[in-house]
Formats: C-alpha cells, structure tokens, sequence
C-alpha cells in the first residue's frame, strides 16, 4: 500500500507506525527547515495553503492507494477539502480529511457562531459589523470591553480588545467586516476530539491561560495538561467538545476552544484540525493521535480500544532565537515530548513536556528554561495550576 500525506508536522510520530505496516509514504513537505522529512520514502516541498489542483496531479502521478491529511492552518485543510472531494469522487482514491463543508463552516467565525447558535451550543455573544456606527451600536448593547476578530482567520490573527470608544474605533481599521463580540472573563481550555466512522474520543482538556487584553496568541503561552479540573468539570469539557465535533461532523480530528466565563462553559472557536495543543493533548492521554489516523485509514478504528495513560504535561513558548541543532538537542532532554519550530510575532517556538510526577515535569521545565532562556516560562508553570482552582471554582 502506498500513501500520500499532506503537511510534515508530526509526521516523524506517524512514520514508524506506517512502516510497522508496510505502508509506503510521499510527503507533502509544507514548513521550510523540517525535522522530519527524512522518514518518508519519498517527499516534495509544497509552499500553498490554496492551490489544490498540484496535490491532486502529485497523488495521480505517485499512484498512492490513499491520502491523509495532517495540515496545521484552517486555509490549508479548505485546500485539503477540495483534494478530498475531487478525489474521491473522480478518481476514487480515499482521503482522510476534513469534508470541504466542515471545514467551509469552521474556518468562517460568522457561519461557526450561526452553525452553534442554531444547534443549541453555549457561545459567547457576537455580531458581525460592517461600519463604525454598528461597532458603537454593538458597544451600547454589550459594554466594555469589546473582542474583535476577523471572520475568516483562526489562532487569534488579528484579533484585538476594545476597552473603551477609543480603542474601539482603533481596533475597527484591521478590516471592512470583523465579529465583535462580548469579552469573556475566564480560563481557557481546549479539546481535542478523534472522530470518524461514527466512534469520537475526546481527549484531556489542555489549560491555556486566561482571557487577556494583550491577545497574545494560544502558541506564546504556557499551557498545561491535563487540566487541573475536578473530574466532573473534565467530563464536562469533554462532552461539549464531543458534542460538537459529531454535529458539525469534523474528522479525523478536530479541536474545540472553550472559555469557562460567568454561566460556564462557552464555545470560542471550532478548530478543523490538528491544533496548537496536539502534542500536549498525546502527551496527558497517553494515545498518539498519528496512530489513530492510521487505524482509521486501514479500517480498524475503534475509539473503545484505546485507553488513558495519563501524565501531567506542559508547553513552553521559546522566545529567544533557536538553530534547528538546539532543537534536536532539546528533544535529548529527559521529559521532553515535542519541539516545534514556529515563529510568531513574540516567540520562535514551543517545547512539550510529559512526565508521570508534578516534580519530574519542573525538572525537566527549569532545564529547558535555562537552555531557551525563559525564567519567566518557569515561574508561570509554577502558578497555573493554583490559579486555576481559584478561577474555576
């Protein structure tokens, strides 16, 4: 069997369990410098999120028996929509990944909160404006502060936060049409769920932080799994981020953003895709969701036989520049689980951590602290865990 995977992240943790199986890989490689592209048989670099037609020639001409998405940006899994639904239904080659209408829907923040609202879910309130006046309309309504995000971009791109007329008015030159929406006080958490055929595993809700003014992107904070929740509240979690996933029928995987503000639990985003919390979300369940993929591709997934095997985990942003050599020096550290490169506007990257004691996970974080400089990361490891029995209960 031959098989062509689009998008390189995580690649490296689906390779030996593909060639376990005989299975021979092209890989679509789509981030500049990757750790990884070495484990496949073959791999092409593919540098647009859009054009789709090039994926679909790649697949013909390799005379793959399938193909797996695992793409990172919300644009890159519409281009991997559209090569599933020519795929399949012209050439009838299989593709695991998400259905184009899924993924038209939550890749959209306008149709996201229509398709919740519509289906009964909690969400945080939102309108959508298209001019000033409507903008000071919506402030009448809510008051400040105010959240503004741009409707088709995911991960907290552009979004800003209006705590007063001023502001307001600021934040409104990012674009014509934005979704202005009542601030949420309150720790954020996310989900991730496998789903396909029917059977859905929600995995171990990840602690990201708190609502803040600054927007600081989900991949430059520290996060930490799973969530210091009660079992109850976990649960609670879970079955809201199942709920969703099942309805808006996202696969093979999917990731929910929820905020718990006064009144509980509130959906902020549906991610149609493997997310910013992957690694932690494997590393606290104890299950590799590259695997599962492949269960799923060779007809054999059953989200009954796999079983937690928790360990407490974090993620660390590196804020200081970091060689690809440091990284892979990095991934020899005891505890550590993941490296990813990616810069972003404060930081370069992230560094995941798992082990079975609270203690081993601080040992392993003050040495990746002192290596990446970032003392800070440290002492906000410490902290989250108390803050967040205040904040939830």
């Amino acid at each position: 069997m031959k098989i062509l995977v689009i998008g390189n992240i995580g690649f490296d943790l689906m390779a030996p369990y593909l060639r376990s199986e005989g299975i021979e890989t092209s890989l679509v490689i789509t981030t500049p410098e990757p750790l990884n592209a070495e484990y496949a048989d073959n791999a092409y670099f593919f540098d647009s999120d859009t054009d789709f037609w090039p994926l679909i020639e790649l697949a013909l001409d390799e005379k793959v028996d399938a193909v797996i998405s695992i793409s990172g940006p919300d644009v890159a899994n519409l281009r991997d929509g559209y090569v599933r639904d020519t795929l399949e239904k012209q050439f009838g080659i299989p593709v695991l990944a998400n259905p184009l209408e899924a993924v038209q829907i939550a890749a959209n923040k306008e149709r996201t909160k229509e398709f919740l609202k519509k289906h009964g879910f909690p969400v945080t309130e939102g309108k959508i404006i298209t001019s000033k006046a409507e903008a000071f309309e919506v402030a009448d309504e809510y008051g400040y502060p105010l959240v503004l995000k741009l409707v088709d971009h995911s991960g907290g791109t552009g979004m800003k936060v209006a705590r007063n007329r001023f502001e307001l008015i600021k934040s409104l030159a990012v674009a014509d049409r934005l979704l202005v929406e009542k601030y949420a006080d309150g720790p954020e958490f996310s989900v991730e769920v496998l789903n396909y055929g029917g059977r859905t595993l929600p995995l171990l809700p990840v602690f990201k932080g708190y609502t803040n003014y600054q927007c600081l992107h989900p991949m430059e904070r520290v996060k930490i799994a799973p969530a210091p929740i009660s079992e109850i509240d976990t649960a609670k979690l879970r079955s809201l981020a199942r709920d969703v996933i099942r309805t808006l029928n996202v696969q093979p995987t999917g990731d929910i953003d929820i905020v718990w503000s006064n009144g509980g639990p509130k959906i902020l985003e549906i991610n149609p895709r493997f997310g910013g919390v992957t690694a932690l979300s494997m590393a606290a369940s104890g299950i590799t969701s590259y695997h599962a993929l492949v269960d799923m591709l060779l007809g054999r997934w059953n989200s009954r036989d796999y079983r937690f095997n928790r360990h407490y985990a974090a993620d660390i942003p590196i804020f200081s520049d970091i060689e690809i050599e440091n990284a892979k020096n990095l991934l020899n550290l005891d505890g550590v689980f993941r490296v990813k490169i990616q810069k972003l506007s404060q930081t370069t990257g992230r560094v995941a951590l798992k082990a079975k004691t609270i203690q081993e996970l601080l040992d392993t974080a003050r040495q990746v602290a002192n290596l990446c400089n970032c003392a800070d990361c440290l002492a906000e490891l410490r902290s989250l865990p108390r803050k967040l029995e205040v904040a939830v209960v």
